[in-house]
């Protein structure tokens, strides 16, 4: 997949006044005059695609450099990049650069930008020279000339091994520090062999080995144990912190008496509501007495006055009727006359009966009466009974009306103290505890807090059994942990060892003089002087096996390059020789068809008629066409695919027939693939790309003029 660039984004800055924002087509021309900002894009574009700074082509402009390359812009804007990735690219001035997507088998070649990027009147691949350039991007020349400067000393280029064995006829520089290091080695280890005779130092070699093996497990448990004591300190605050969270003893306990308090207030409130309810039916009886009263007390009134005319009108009735019989006897008209009173008397007496009591009244009236006795399970005669019956419901009333107060009184007591209890509970757990919960929420926190007071006191304990000092604390965790019963084991172990070396020690005296003088170690212990022994040996033999392995090394290495440079010389030159070197130059120049290197080295470029000359030699115009052809056919070879190529008035310098020549070349270029950018303020090569690049296919041209 070809590298193009999708959309440039740069905001107005030094010299340019507007954003530049453009979604490029395979040719772009931009042309502008001077201080319009056409620079300033193009050092943008390299600012954001490519490395700069030293060890590039691009040295900002820093004191006046003479190296500088780059005006020292701080560019802003992104550049998006297709063919990179799976999905776009973006570059900006601070972020990734092409060249970050090399690796070691990648298409790109380490100097890309001196490939990609024409400066103004600045053609050439390179400073350093265009051969060096050529045989660092066609082959691997200049990483053999650097490989063989290494080797630099003639005794190893005249070396050679024979049945594994390096032989030399000099014996200088390499050979010679190896040849001394052979013979100290023999020396040091007859020494160890003289030693190793001797048993007692062989034991005593042994055990300080030995020794040395405890003595670093007993301060591997040491070091475990200061990190056990950081780590129990650490447990020990993080308890106490945990611990401050906790609600206090005594806040518990105030918590549990007002629980109590408030269980207290629920059961007399219970016997409360018991008695009301209990006495549900009192209200009602003392409400039916008062009304039942007064219906009674009017109703017996009536019969009061019916009772008293009724007695006189019986009287009457009952003294005519004996008038009657008795005076029946002696006058006949009395009797009449008796008898008709005595029937004047009942008429009047029925007519005031009639007149006291109604049917419903007396209906009503006996209703009362068999009411009171379902209530009170006894017969209401009189209204004495019924108003004893009421006063005694009115005191009882009295009373029930006290119980409700009280009733109303704990409910709204109750009620206080819960909020209050609940209040206490989100304020220790955040959250609603039900009334079911509390004596299981205040057990759980007491039984915390009984907890963490016995780990902090556990925690306490085992850091004072550990007697390591704050300032003896480390952070880090070691390999092993901590073993109270392992360390003892070491140092009994340690103290064992110590006192075997010192009863050997006395066997040693006469071999400590002769270590002192090959060690060069004027003081010190027969372990000391023993180790130091050892740790030449080991310096001598690492010395030996490293001379020994450069030696070889470069000896093969002499011998595989010397094979390899005639080979890679062959494959550079039929590289030049290819159609992407050879036919774009002669389609360009019309007069060179070749490139070659001279026996000195130089690049040559040849005539058909076998003339060839030095490209330094040609005139500023050929030189750019031929850099051209160079740049397009290296980066076709390195690339194995079309890019894009950034032109910054490439074409200054070239006479106005090379300029067409020029121009087609770039526009055979888009039609093969490439994305080309040309930066122009020359209007005769902004005709020459109008003209141009009107017969560009799909690729599409695009010309864009700064103000």
């Amino acid at each position: 997949m070809a590298i193009r660039i999708d959309r440039i984004s740069i905001d107005r800055g030094g010299p340019l006044k507007d954003d530049f924002i453009l979604e490029p087509a395979g040719l772009n021309l931009i042309y502008g005059s001077n201080e319009t900002g056409k620079t300033y894009i193009v050092e943008a574009l390299i600012d954001f695609l490519f490395k700069t700074g030293k060890g590039t082509p691009w040295i900002q402009k820093k004191n006046n450099s003479p190296e500088s390359t780059f005006r020292e812009w701080k560019p802003r804007g992104k550049i998006l990049v297709s063919g990179l990735e799976d999905t776009t690219t973006v570059f900006t001035s601070g972020g990734f650069k092409l060249e970050d997507f090399r690796t070691s088998d990648s298409r790109f070649p380490e100097d890309l930008s001196r490939l990609l990027v024409v400066r103004a009147g600045d053609t050439r691949l390179s400073s350093a020279g265009d051969e060096s350039v050529l045989r660092t991007f066609l082959s691997d020349q200049t990483t053999l000339n650097e490989v063989e400067n290494n080797i630099r000393q003639d005794a190893i280029r005249t070396s050679t091994i024979v049945d594994g064995a390096i032989e030399s006829t000099k014996k200088m520089g390499r050979i010679k520090d190896r040849n001394h290091v052979i013979e100290e080695k023999l020396r040091l280890e007859q020494l160890q062999q003289d030693v190793n005779e001797n048993a007692s130092l062989g034991k005593l070699s042994s055990l300080g080995r030995e020794k040395r093996l405890v003595q670093e497990k007993v301060e591997e448990q040491e070091g475990a144990k200061r990190y056990e004591a950081f780590r129990t300190e650490e447990s020990i605050r993080k308890l106490e912190l945990e611990m401050d969270d906790q609600p206090a003893d005594q806040y518990m306990s105030d918590l549990d008496i007002v629980i109590s308090q408030y269980e207290t207030k629920k059961d007399s409130l219970s016997e409360e509501e018991k008695k009301l309810k209990d006495s549900a039916s009192l209200e009602e009886d003392y409400s039916w007495s008062r009304i039942a009263l007064e219906e009674y007390l009017s109703s017996t009134e009536k019969q009061k006055g019916r009772k008293g005319s009724g007695f006189l009108c019986y009287a009457l009735i009952f003294f005519f009727i004996a008038a009657t019989v008795a005076v029946g006897f002696f006058s006949r008209p009395l009797m009449l006359m008796t008898a008709v009173g005595a029937i004047i008397c009942l008429i009047i007496h029925r007519r005031k009966e009639s007149e006291s009591l109604s049917s419903e009244e007396i209906i009503r009236l006996r209703q009362l009466k068999d009411e009171f006795m379902r209530r009170f399970q006894q017969e209401l005669t009189d209204s004495a009974i019924l108003q004893v019956v009421s006063r005694k419901l009115e005191k009882e009333h009295i009373l029930l009306e006290n119980h409700r107060g009280n009733y109303d009184k704990l409910k709204s007591e109750i009620d206080a103290i819960e909020k209050d209890i609940l209040s206490r509970f989100r304020l220790i757990t955040g959250a609603f505890i039900p009334e079911e919960k509390w004596d299981i929420t205040i057990g759980e926190i007491k039984k915390r807090n009984l907890e963490l007071r016995e780990r902090i006191i556990e925690q306490r304990m085992i850091l004072s059994s550990l007697n390591v000092l704050a300032e003896d604390y480390i952070s880090t965790e070691p390999a092993i942990h901590w073993d109270e019963n392992v360390y003892t084991g070491f140092m009994k172990e340690l103290e064992t060892i110590s006192q075997e070396m010192l009863d050997e020690e006395q066997h040693l005296e006469i071999l400590k003089s002769r270590l002192m003088m090959e060690t060069g170690i004027t003081a010190g212990d027969i372990e000391e002087l023993l180790s130091a022994l050892d740790g030449k040996l080991e310096s001598i033999e690492e010395d030996y096996k490293s001379i020994t392995a450069e030696i070889l090394a470069k000896i093969l290495v002499h011998t595989v390059v010397n094979e390899y440079r005639d080979s890679e010389t062959a494959r550079l030159e039929a590289t030049l020789k290819s159609p992407q070197f050879v036919t774009h130059l002669s389609e360009l120049t019309h007069r060179y068809n070749g490139m070659k290197f001279s026996e000195e080295g130089y690049l040559n470029i040849t005539m058909a008629d076998g003339d060839e000359f030095p490209l330094e030699q040609l005139s500023t115009g050929t030189m750019e066409q031929i850099y051209l052809v160079l740049r397009t056919g290296i980066a076709e070879l390195c690339l194995q695919e079309p890019a894009f190529l950034i032109f910054d008035d490439a074409f200054q310098h070239s006479d106005w027939e090379r300029r067409e020549n020029l121009v087609n070349r770039v526009i055979g270029l888009v039609n093969n693939g490439w994305q080309v950018f040309y930066f122009t303020m020359d209007d005769h090569l902004k005709k020459l790309f109008d003209k141009s690049g009107k017969d560009i296919g799909q690729a599409g041209y695009r010309s864009i003029r700064l103000n």
